[in-house]
């Protein structure tokens, strides 16, 4: 089945000219903020006549401008057919039919719609063809008619032909990347996101739903309820100003259908990539090792790292992963209910885009103070924080401290602070005749006999 769309609002774009002087009423002065509120952009409104016209010869009324701020119940942006791209489907090569690169502006917008989807991650690839590895193929050709056709997806296969109007030379560039964009996204069963009013994008069909169409009309999850003008590349028709781009909720829209699971990403496939972001998703915390905090070895376990740093819940979500360079150590700490473990040099790492980095210090360090100084003068307590811990520092006791210990290993030793660091309150103590070894959350602590001064250590 074919889903016609127009290429603009109109074949031939007329843009009229304003006329300056006319002082506005109430009644367009309300029309000109409607419409800026259902989003339009201040540049494309005219007051002509004393009256109000959108994309330069779409006369809107006051009642029209009203109805464009009221969703249709239940709506969203984004849509779906009940038929998808099978999850057998890795590569989709887009093969030029004869004489469809002798138009440039055809040949770049594909190469650019290519890029578009390239560019978000998904689980398939989109390539020029004739090439080499495809497991779904579409044929795209060009039209004299004055209108772009697509399909939708049959039996977990993209739809296998798409025809692009020669009357997109008339336009810029970005509306032909727009164009071949929102063509491949019906392949991939994307329905319009103005389905339900193309009157949003298309001013001269006012009200009008196209319905199921016999292929569904799917609402997307995590998408933004109710369609706007020039708010999606799947609007049914593209502004005569578009970027050519996605937006955020067409982006969201094609990561909750083909988004790339993260059980299958590599990161250290990345190595030397500092600074390249992955996108992928979990259907659940994850169950695997992790190593680090905040920095994270780049063979963790993604899902159940990103629960450790608080960008993901339990239950699962999308996650955007960037890649670091080698550490020299990685320190493990208990967050979010998941504990990760220390590890020493590690070649390559990654953190999570979005993740909340503890704070500069804004207490003395612990590593300032002289304890030993403060002898005699039990009961008097110092605040002081600690920066990431070295687990593997000096420290002799239990509970209390030989006042020369490293305070803040001593600090997690008692229990006060996560190895990640924090503050921690230190008390000097009496001297005592003895000091007792013990291990605790991952630091040992020596034995010693009389020592003159000792500390304890609390949150």
């Amino acid at each position: 089945m074919f889903k016609q769309a127009a290429v603009l609002a109109a074949t031939g774009v007329a843009w009229l000219a304003g006329c300056g002087g006319v002082e506005p009423q109430m009644e367009q002065e309300e029309i000109i903020a409607n419409l800026i509120e259902a989003g339009y952009p201040a540049r494309d409104i005219q007051v002509i006549d004393e009256a109000v016209f959108v994309g330069g010869d779409a006369h809107v009324t006051l009642q029209a401008s009203r109805e464009m701020l009221q969703a249709t119940e239940g709506s969203q942006e984004q849509f779906r057919t009940t038929n998808l791209v099978g999850a057998h489907v890795t590569k989709i090569c887009i093969n030029p039919a004869p004489g469809y690169d002798d138009y440039i502006f055809l040949r770049q917008g594909l190469d650019l719609a290519i890029e578009n989807y390239n560019a978000l991650g998904l689980r398939f690839t989109l390539a020029r063809g004739p090439t080499d590895g495809c497991t779904a193929n579409i044929t795209i050709a060009p039209t004299s008619e004055n209108v772009s056709r697509a399909g939708f997806p049959d039996l977990g296969l993209p739809y296998a032909n798409i025809t692009m109007t020669t009357q997109l030379g008339e336009f810029s560039l970005d509306v032909t990347e727009h164009t071949i964009t929102h063509k491949i996204g019906h392949a991939l069963g994307l329905r319009h996101s103005d389905y339900y009013n193309i009157y949003i994008s298309c001013l001269q069909y006012y009200g009008h739903n196209e319905g199921d169409m016999g292929v569904g009309a799917i609402p997307i999850s995590g998408t933004p309820e109710a369609a706007t003008w020039d708010g999606s590349v799947m609007n049914t028709c593209p502004h005569v100003n578009s970027s050519g781009e996605f937006t955020s909720s067409d982006a969201d829209a094609l990561f909750a259908l083909y988004g790339k699971p993260c059980g299958s990403v590599n990161v250290a496939e990345y190595r030397g990539q500092t600074g390249k972001q992955l996108r992928c998703a979990c259907s659940s915390g994850g169950s695997g090792s992790v190593w680090g905090t905040n920095n994270y070895t780049d063979d963790s376990d993604i899902c159940r790292a990103a629960v450790h740093a608080g960008v993901m819940p339990p239950s699962g979500g999308k996650v955007t992963v960037e890649v670091q360079p080698a550490q020299s150590t990685f320190i493990g700490t208990t967050r979010n209910g998941v504990t990760s473990s220390s590890y020493g040099y590690w070649g390559g790492s990654y953190r999570f885009i979005g993740a909340q980095i503890p704070q500069p210090q804004t207490t003395p360090l612990c590593s300032t103070y002289n304890l030993t100084s403060y002898r005699g003068q039990t009961g008097r307590a110092i605040r002081c924080g600690c920066p990431t811990v070295s687990l593997g520092a000096s420290i002799w006791g239990t509970d209390l401290y030989t006042d020369d210990s490293d305070v803040c290993a001593a600090a997690v030793h008692a229990g006060a602070i996560p190895a990640s660091g924090g503050d921690v309150t230190v008390t000097i103590q009496p001297g005592q005749s003895s000091y007792t070894s013990t291990s605790r959350y991952g630091v040992t602590s020596s034995s010693y006999g009389s020592w003159a001064g000792s500390i304890s250590l609390s949150p």
